[in-house]
């Protein structure tokens, strides 16, 4: 993945974002046109799983594609913002604590003292979901890529651990969970809404230039 500007930025998140909205719009299609009971039944436990995934999907993949544009910029380690250093560094200590060398760690220590002159090599890779998508792992993320966690999500964490996340959890691990149709549309409009607010958050920072230490001021 080569994402050199803001353009290409966008173009590959509305690519990653497309298909997903298809894929849930066809399936909301689907739901309200089951009028026997089973079938419907079926299709809105089927639902979230499919909800949650692209959920999961998109805000990797999104987020991946961000990181890859940062790195791409030809900045300076000392030019960005402390949290890119730090995935840097991040994995480093992993390998080293792999290593178990000491030569391995004072790689690490060469790296945070004296390599910040360097150009930033940010791995696409640095992002875990974790599988599991709950409003911590998102706030992790949001700190990984240097952004804010706004009220937005805080306003929407009830509805992310306790319904979306609660409910695919259970069904995927064979819990017989029924799933009313005003839930699932509930969650349906829920993950869209986060879908377009996570791709406008990527946007805007690629723009605003968020990922430098002194963004410039464009208000």
């Amino acid at each position: 993945m080569k994402v050199r500007n803001t353009l290409a930025l966008s173009e590959a998140i509305d690519n990653a974002l497309a298909w997903r909205k298809k894929e849930l719009t066809s399936l909301r299609i689907l739901i309200g046109t089951r009028s026997r009971d089973h079938e419907k039944t079926l299709l809105l436990r089927a639902a979230m799983p499919v909800l949650y995934a692209h959920w999961e999907g998109f805000a990797k993949e999104a987020s991946q594609i961000y990181l890859d544009f940062v790195s791409q910029q030809g900045l300076y380690y000392s030019e960005l913002n402390e949290n890119f250093t730090a995935l840097t560094a991040r994995g480093k200590i992993r390998q080293a604590a792999d290593a178990q060398k000491i030569s391995a760690y004072i790689s690490v220590v060469d790296f945070i003292f004296t390599q910040q002159t360097e150009r930033a090599k940010i791995s696409s890779n640095s992002i875990d979901t974790e599988s599991n998508l709950s409003s911590s792992v998102l706030k992790n993320i949001m700190l990984c890529l240097g952004l804010d966690y706004d009220s937005s999500w805080s306003s929407r964490e009830l509805l992310v651990d306790g319904s979306l996340l609660k409910n695919r959890n259970e069904i995927a691990h064979g819990t017989k969970v029924q799933v009313d149709e005003d839930t699932y549309r509930q969650l349906h409009d829920l993950v869209i809404d986060m879908l377009n607010h996570f791709r406008n958050i990527i946007e805007n920072a690629a723009e605003l230039k968020s990922y430098l230490k002194s963004a410039p001021n464009l208000l």
